[in-house]
């Protein structure tokens, strides 16, 4: 064979490499691709070495039916689209629309859509609970406000209903004819002074309902314009402004912790100033201060309200502890107003829940955190005026500790009014030089 290659010119092939042993190595054959089952001998030919086959793409088995499986017809029928009418059973305007529809055509030729309920998409409305009142709770449930008509407070209702008490926008859309603009704070204050009212009266006091939101977190209006005015300011301010911030605040920092040194070398300097308490040096120094005795029901200065009232005077009394008429003539339980002026003391602090939380444990020191059990009109006036000075000593003590506070800021920064001196006249004098 190879002298007929070697005649007609033709290559021979090369030999086989050799093996480290000398002797000519085996040639690896390549793997043979296997036809698979299903598939056609021709078919397979037509393939070459140039298509790889994927096994996955393959139907296996004796009965396969090709790389497209047939569908499984449903029970139900052919499936169809219809172009239909619907409702929302969430709107009350009776609006219809048309939308597709899937159905099904069953044997008999009778199309049904897949669901034949209400429209799936109206179980995701959720409306909000508003608390509304009758004309029974009207008249012997909710505390009248001059500031407020039982119109007004109608047509604030229904802005609440139909905006699920989101009160900015009903702050946007309230135009009552004839009344005057309100705030969203006024509508707020407004709103859910109406629901506690409603919330106590039906449920027969405070104690089963502690912990609903609208009676643990009342609405404080003030507390809320101080709120939105702090933010207001906070986002007005430059970036200047903040860095003067920032070093005071660091600067603070610093005095504070020089204040904390000092208290920790008073407490260890406190059992030697003890020895010398009764030294007249010891007292003037102030090193052993004399404690300051609690407060008592001696230290208020209350009215007597058991005298005689002149004819015709109210026994109620309003929040202010003047004497109020009630709304309208008929009998008024007397404890239960009291009950209701205690809540609106309780709303009108300002602070917040912080103060209400300082008044609480005020009368709690006092040993008056219970109310009084004897409706009679002296022990109301007394109670509420009791609460009333409590109220205006804690508003006092605590403007006394903000003025105490900026007055003491400039001398802990600059030091003493004599150091302060002597840094002016040293720099007017080297400003002559």
């Amino acid at each position: 064979m190879s002298d007929v290659k070697d005649i007609l010119g033709m290559a021979r092939p090369a030999p086989p490499p050799l093996s480290f042993d000398g002797e000519p190595s085996k040639a690896t054959k390549a793997p043979k691709t296997k036809r698979p089952e299903g598939m056609s001998r021709e078919a397979f030919a037509l393939l070459g070495d140039s298509a790889p086959i994927v096994p996955s793409h393959l139907a296996e088995g004796s009965q396969a039916q090709g790389l497209k499986e047939k569908r499984k017809p449903s029970a139900r029928g052919q499936v169809t689209y219809q172009w239909r009418k619907f409702k929302n059973e969430a709107r009350t305007d009776g609006l219809e629309l048309e939308h597709w529809v899937k159905c099904f055509r069953d044997h008999l030729g009778k199309i049904r859509p897949e669901s034949e309920g209400e429209y799936k998409y109206a179980k995701y409305d959720r409306k909000m609970l508003v608390y509304r009142y009758d004309e029974e709770e009207w008249e012997d449930v909710i505390i009248k406000d001059p500031d407020w008509s039982r119109e007004e407070t109608d047509y604030l209702l229904s802005l609440c209903d139909l905006f699920d008490l989101r009160f900015i926008l009903i702050g946007d859309r309230y135009q009552f004819p004839g009344g005057k603009p309100r705030t969203t704070e006024d509508l707020k204050q407004r709103y859910y002074t109406v629901a506690r009212q409603l919330l106590i009266a039906r449920e027969g006091g405070e104690s089963g309902i502690a912990n609903h939101v609208i009676i643990k977190h009342p609405f404080n209006a003030q507390h809320e314009r101080q709120r939105k005015n702090a933010m207001d300011t906070l986002l007005r301010r430059t970036q200047a402004q903040e860095a003067a911030d920032s070093a005071v605040l660091a600067e603070a920092g610093i005095i504070e912790a020089a204040r904390k040194a000092e208290a920790a070398a008073r407490r260890a300097a406190a059992p030697a100033a003890v020895e010398t308490a009764a030294t007249p040096a010891a007292a003037s120094t102030g090193v052993a201060a004399a404690a300051v005795p609690a407060p008592s029901l001696a230290d208020f200065n209350l009215p007597d309200f058991s005298g005689d009232v002149p004819p015709g005077t109210s026994s109620l009394f309003g929040p202010d502890v003047t004497p109020l008429k009630p709304a309208k003539p008929g009998v008024v339980a007397r404890s239960a107003h009291m009950r209701d002026m205690v809540a609106v003391q309780l709303q009108r602090i300002p602070g917040g829940a912080r103060a209400q939380k300082a008044f609480e444990a005020a009368l709690a020191e006092l040993g008056l955190a219970e109310p009084p059990t004897n409706g009679l009109r002296a022990v109301c006036g007394a109670w509420l005026s009791l609460r009333k000075e409590v109220i205006d000593r804690l508003e006092v003590a605590r403007t006394l500790q903000v003025r105490t506070m900026d007055a003491g800021a400039p001398l802990a920064l600059g030091g003493s009014a004599d150091k302060r001196a002597g840094k002016r006249k040293a720099s007017t004098l080297g400003g002559g030089r």
